[in-house]
This record gives structure tokens, sequence and C-alpha cells, in this order.
């Protein structure tokens, strides 16, 4: 597993690597979205013949980026409503 230090190291790599959020229109975020999901399913295929250690560093850079752009949603919605 990941020491503190790796983890925060892996989320400012991951905070760099994706645009602004909040200056994307809806149609952008739902496309990066998109991407990511298919990014993230496109492991299946794989899980079963990596070892554990394997699918977590292969998952949670994706997981800790799906999550960014899901808070994203969920503050546009609450701005929204």
């Amino acid at each position: 597993m990941e020491s503190l230090d790796e983890r925060l190291d892996r989320i400012e790599r991951e905070a760099d690597s994706i645009p602004q959020l909040d200056k994307l229109s809806d149609q952008a975020l739902r496309l990066l979205l998109s991407q990511h999901i298919m990014d993230l399913c496109s492991l299946e295929s794989t899980l079963m013949s990596k070892s554990l250690v394997d699918i977590v560093q292969s998952v949670q850079s994706k997981y800790g980026i799906l999550g960014m752009l899901l808070r994203e949603c969920e503050i546009r919605i609450r701005s929204a409503g």
C-alpha cells in the first residue's frame, strides 16, 4: 500500500493532470467523466490475472480522478438547485 507521502504525491499529480473543472462546460465534464469511466472499466479484463497490489496501483489514480469529477458534478447540482 502507499505511504502517506506517496499518496499525497499521487493526489497532487492527479490534480495537475486534469483541467480546472469549474472552467469546463457541462458537456466537456460529461465527456471527461465518460472517458475516465471507460478507462476504469477497461481494467476489468485483466483483474483476474493481476495481484491485489497491481490492482490497487492500477485503480487508485483512476478512482481518485473519478472522485474529483463526481464532486464537481455534485457542486454543479447544488449550485443549480
